[in-house]
C-alpha cells in the first residue's frame, strides 16, 4: 500500500549525499495536492521556516531497484529557463523516491495558449512574445546540451506541457526531466530497447530505440516552435499520428506557418528534417534565428544572460569567506560563484553544481545571485546588487564584501 502524502502533513526532506553534494535540509508542510496517480504523487508545499514553496514529486516504489533509474533529481542546473531541481531523498521506511523541485505558478504553454492566450492586442505584439518564448525554450535546451561536450545531456520529453511560461513570456522554464539522458550516466543509458518521449514531438526514429542524441531534442524542439508560433500541435488526431509514426516522410515535413516569415520557416523546417539533414547542433538554431529577429528588431532583451559587449576595463572584487579572502578582477558580464569549503574559480557561465552564491558584473555594477536555500544576506535587502560591507550568511560562515575598485 502506497504511504501518500496527505495535505497538512509535515515532513523534513533531506537531500541524500552524492559524492562531495552539500547536506540540504528542507522543513516542508504539504499544502496541497497536485495529482496521485498509482505510483507517482505531486504537491505543492512550502518550508516552514521560510515559507519558500515547493514542488514536491513522490515515487513509490515496490521494487527499490527503481530508485536507482531514477534521474530527474540528479539533473540539477542553474538556468533561467530551466526549473531548478534540488536533489531526491530515498525514504526506504515507506519505499517512495522524493524529489525536491521550484514552484512556479504559471501554466504550462499548451494551456496557456489554448486558454489564456498571449498578452498584447496586436498581431505583432503577440508575435514579440512568441519570439521571447521561443528564444528562451533554446537557450534553456543549450545549457544543459553545452554542460558536457562528450555524451550530452538530452531531456528526451521536449513538449508544449513541459515548458512552463507567463502570458508576457517574461517567465520561461523547462520542466519534467523524469527521461532526461545525464551524461556519462551508467543508469540512463539506453542499453535496452525504451519508449522515450510523446507521440507527436519524438522523432520516431528514436521511438522504442537504443539511441540517445541531441538530434532528438533539437526536433522536438521544432515541433514545440511550431506550436508556439501556429498555436496548433503539428501531428493531432490517431490517423495523424499514426501516417507520422509508421517511419516514411511524413514526419520530417513541416506543415505551412500562415504569418511567419518564411526564413523562421525554413529553421524550423530543417530542426524537423531526417537527422541527416537537420541542424547537429541547438546552438546553430540560435544563430542563425538571432540574425532574422535582430534584422527585424525583434530580438527579444534577455538581461539574465547577460549579453552586454565585454568592456576592456576590469574591477578589482575583494570578498572573504570566513577567514579567508579573494581578489580576482572582474570583466563585464563575468560569474564568479562562490563554492563554501572549495577553491574558488571563475567561470563565463556560472555555476553548474551546489554553488553557495555567485557575484557577477553588469556595467560598474556588482550583483550577486543566491543559489543556496541555507544562505541569506545579514541585512535581509531583497534585491540584488552588492555594496562593500555585504554579508551573507552560510551554515554559519559569513561571506563578506571588502572592497570593489574599478581598473581602467
Amino acid at each position: 500500500m502506497n504511504h501518500y502524502f496527505e495535505e497538512g502533513e509535515s515532513f523534513t526532506w533531506i537531500r541524500d549525499q552524492e559524492r562531495d553534494a552539500e547536506p540540504l535540509v528542507v522543513p516542508l508542510i504539504m499544502l496541497q495536492e497536485k495529482y496521485r496517480t498509482g505510483s507517482k504523487q505531486a504537491l505543492l508545499a512550502e518550508d516552514i521556516r521560510t515559507g519558500k514553496q515547493y514542488f514536491v514529486k513522490v515515487l513509490f516504489c515496490a521494487d527499490m531497484e527503481q530508485v536507482y533509474v531514477e534521474k530527474e533529481s540528479k539533473a540539477r542546473m542553474y538556468s533561467p529557463y530551466i526549473i531548478r531541481i534540488y536533489g531526491g531523498m530515498l525514504d526506504e521506511e515507506n519505499q517512495r523516491f522524493i524529489t525536491l523541485v521550484e514552484y512556479i505558478d504559471q501554466k504550462d504553454l499548451s494551456e496557456l495558449i489554448r486558454t489564456e492566450g498571449l498578452s498584447g492586442g496586436s498581431w505583432n505584439e503577440k508575435m514579440k512574445i512568441r519570439h521571447k518564448i521561443a528564444v528562451k525554450v533554446l537557450y534553456g535546451i543549450e545549457h544543459y546540451m553545452t554542460m558536457y561536450q562528450s555524451d550530452p545531456m538530452v531531456h528526451r520529453d521536449i513538449k508544449p506541457e513541459n515548458v512552463l511560461a507567463s502570458p508576457d513570456g517574461e517567465v520561461v522554464k523547462i520542466i519534467d526531466f523524469d527521461w532526461v539522458h545525464l551524461h556519462e550516466s551508467n543508469v540512463t543509458v539506453m542499453n535496452h530497447r525504451e519508449q522515450k518521449g510523446t507521440p507527436g514531438y519524438v522523432d520516431p526514429a528514436f521511438w522504442n530505440s537504443f539511441f540517445c542524441r541531441k538530434a532528438m531534442d533539437i526536433y522536438s524542439a521544432g515541433l514545440l516552435l511550431y506550436f508556439i508560433y501556429t498555436g496548433n500541435h503539428h501531428f493531432y488526431g490517431s490517423e495523424e499520428i499514426h501516417r507520422y509514426m509508421v517511419g516514411d516522410d511524413y514526419a520530417y515535413h513541416l506543415k505551412d506557418m500562415p504569418g511567419v516569415d518564411p526564413r523562421l520557416y525554413e529553421i524550423i523546417a530543417k530542426m524537423i528534417a531526417r537527422e541527416g539533414d537537420r541542424y547537429t547542433d541547438i546552438s546553430q538554431v540560435i544563430d542563425d534565428m538571432k540574425a532574422i529577429l535582430l534584422e527585424k528588431g525583434q530580438w527579444p532583451a534577455l538581461p539574465e544572460r547577460l549579453e552586454k559587449k565585454e568592456g576592456k576595463s576590469l574591477i578589482r572584487f575583494t570578498y572573504r569567506v570566513g577567514d579567508i579572502s579573494y581578489s580576482p578582477y572582474l570583466r563585464q558580464d563575468r560569474f564568479l560563484p562562490v563554492i563554501y569549503g572549495k577553491k574558488q574559480e571563475r567561470s563565463r557561465n556560472g555555476p553548474v553544481s551546489a554553488h553557495i552564491l555567485s557575484f557577477y558584473r553588469v556595467g560598474e555594477t556588482i550583483k550577486v545571485m543566491i543559489l543556496h536555500e541555507n544562505c541569506r544576506r545579514v541585512d535581509g535587502r531583497a534585491d540584488d546588487t552588492v555594496r562593500e560591507g555585504d554579508q551573507f550568511l552560510y551554515e554559519g560562515t559569513v561571506i563578506e564584501v571588502v572592497s570593489m575598485r574599478l581598473c581602467r
